[in-house]
């Protein structure tokens, strides 16, 4: 028998891996081939783990080692059957794959088959003529390999497109850091990529802030977010930035038309995001803000307690969401040294701590309270200090960003 040649799936392909990659050749009986015969090709060849049984080119069935063996090893039973057909012994109907089926192919009918084709192999054939055998272990590991191959590059797709992601907002960080004098920013996602995303502009009269989180995580969540950064390109090109509740409108109009999803019809899909835009007019300290479901906050210099700012409670894009909903904007005018922060609800639903509930909104006042004296990038360090040792031995639950100034 020719030796077993050992399979690799790191070699390239030029195409997927077939059947025809797990083919091994082997001795082979006939209809007319004894038993004793057979015994003999097991003895000599004890790596073989079925004989196939060919007739004038097309197989006929295969004859399992261990069962063979067990079976003449019985009392008489050499006596009975040395000189009958081997066929006695065969599985008249072994599993037969054709060369150019795919691994997954191959896997999907072992499963129909059953463990016998795991166990005792099968047969790998093309347009029908015998080729030779294929062993279940060499396709398990085949099928392994090649999904740890397909993982890998997967895998390397998603970081390189988490290369992409951060690069698409690298100009809001970099213009955060030439505009504000005390900030913070953490960005977070979950798998890689996320679906959360920030973006900071400047304009005539000061600047412009949106912080945004969409639907899902990872791959589609990323996905989401290039919607939302075509949508706001649009929005502020048809909109004043200083008017964040218009800008809000816009973009779910665009969000339900690209994704097809108004109220009553039939879109497959319901993904939107919740988003905080804020404009500052730097000459005035006003402070503008529309939020669709994000959380923010307020420190003020000469109070003693965090308040929770206004927010619409209506998502951003989702089918459920009116076409022509507007959102409230909400004013104030800052003094020097007020604390303005949000953040997604990856921060504050995030499980964690003793009881294994979650982190919370109050946990979070409470520590933007105490950290208060602290430069804004010291206090985002203890804030993310603080929500890691909250967090413990939980899974992350979500993508995280939050973002946050001091006048």
């Amino acid at each position: 028998m020719d030796a077993t040649p050992e399979l690799s799936l790191n070699r390239p392909y030029r195409g997927a891996p077939t059947a025809a990659d797990l083919c091994i050749a082997t001795p082979e009986a006939s209809p007319e081939t004894d038993n004793a015969t057979v015994l003999q090709l097991f003895n000599k060849y004890k790596e073989l783990v079925s004989l196939p049984v060919v007739e004038k080119g097309r197989p006929f069935g295969l004859i399992n080692r261990h069962i063979f063996l067990s079976q003449m090893s019985r009392p008489f039973y050499r006596e009975l059957y040395d000189k009958k057909s081997c066929i006695a012994f065969m599985d008249k109907n072994p599993l037969i794959v054709d060369a150019n089926a795919s691994l997954n192919t191959v896997a999907d009918q072992t499963v129909i088959s059953g463990d016998k084709s795991l166990t005792d192999g099968f047969i790998i054939t093309r347009e029908g003529t015998y080729l030779g055998i294929g062993l279940g272990i060499d396709l398990i590991k085949a099928v392994s390999d090649m999904h740890l191959q397909q993982h890998q590059q997967v895998m390397q797709s998603i970081e390189y497109a988490s290369i992409i992601q951060q690069a698409m907002m690298s100009t809001s960080s970099q213009t955060m850091s030439v505009t504000l004098s005390d900030w913070c920013l953490a960005w977070q996602p979950r798998d890689c990529v996320g679906g959360d995303c920030y973006a900071f502009k400047t304009t005539a009269d000061g600047w412009l802030a949106v912080v945004i989180d969409c639907t899902g995580h990872g791959v589609p969540g990323a996905f989401m977010t290039l919607i939302f950064a075509s949508a706001l390109e649009h929005a502020l090109v048809t909109c004043p930035p200083d008017d964040p509740a218009q800008l809000l409108q816009i973009i779910n109009r665009y969000i339900k038309n690209t994704l097809g999803q108004q109220q009553n019809g039939d879109s497959g899909s319901n993904d939107g995001c919740d988003i905080i835009a804020v404009h500052m007019n730097t000459a005035t300290r006003g402070l503008t803000w529309a939020s669709a479901r994000m959380a923010a906050f307020m420190l003020a210099q000469d109070d003693n307690e965090v308040r929770p700012l206004a927010a619409d409670r209506m998502g951003v894009g989702y089918t459920d969401t009116p076409y022509d909903y507007v959102w409230t904007n909400h004013r104030l005018t800052l003094a020097d040294r007020d604390l303005f922060f949000t953040t997604t609800d990856g921060l504050t639903d995030q499980v964690g701590g003793e009881r294994r509930i979650m982190f919370g909104k109050r946990r979070l006042q409470a520590a933007l309270l105490h950290h208060r004296a602290l430069p804004m990038p010291a206090l985002a360090q203890q804030l993310q200090q603080e929500h890691q040792r909250y967090q413990g031995q939980q899974p992350r639950r979500d993508d995280l960003t939050f973002w946050g100034f001091r006048q």
